[in-house]
């Protein structure tokens, strides 16, 4: 079972858009989609242009007009600044803090439940595809 409050926290969820920027500059509706397929669930292209009207508001993300490479109107377009790039920076520090303190977390409920006759669930697994972040530090909210 997953308990969204802790699954997929909002300074991850900034975390990825920052990495999906600073691969290649994109729109807020193939952003909302990036973040679905790391199961981000609930996420709205709303909720997207909203974090990204912040993030461009603090500098990280500067947006542009690209013509559309079909028919149809210019693409508002997101890409990352040398702030926004210090920021991941900073962001993969947190999230490899994040998991020494996850699995310290997790060591310790395996011993909790070594006196029971029940076994300790499995460890979860390591994300597979565009999830696999090699992070460095702590984790903290970026600016």
């Amino acid at each position: 079972m997953q308990h969204a409050s802790i699954a997929r926290p909002k300074p991850l969820i900034v975390a990825h858009l920052l990495l999906l920027l600073a691969e290649q500059p994109r729109h807020g509706y193939e952003l909302a989609a990036s973040l679905k397929t790391w199961q981000f669930e609930g996420v709205t292209p709303s909720m997207v242009y909203r974090e990204l009207a912040r993030l461009e508001d603090d500098g990280l993300v500067q947006s542009f007009w690209a013509a559309s490479q079909a028919r149809g109107p210019a693409r508002h377009m997101y890409e990352l600044t040398p702030a926004g790039r210090q920021a991941l920076a900073g962001c993969a520090d947190d999230i490899d803090g994040l998991i020494s303190h996850l699995t310290g977390f997790l060591s310790r409920f395996a011993g909790a439940h070594s006196g029971s006759d029940e076994p300790p669930p499995p460890a979860p697994e390591e994300p597979e595809g565009p999830g696999q972040v090699k992070a460095r530090r702590r984790f903290r909210k970026p600016r």
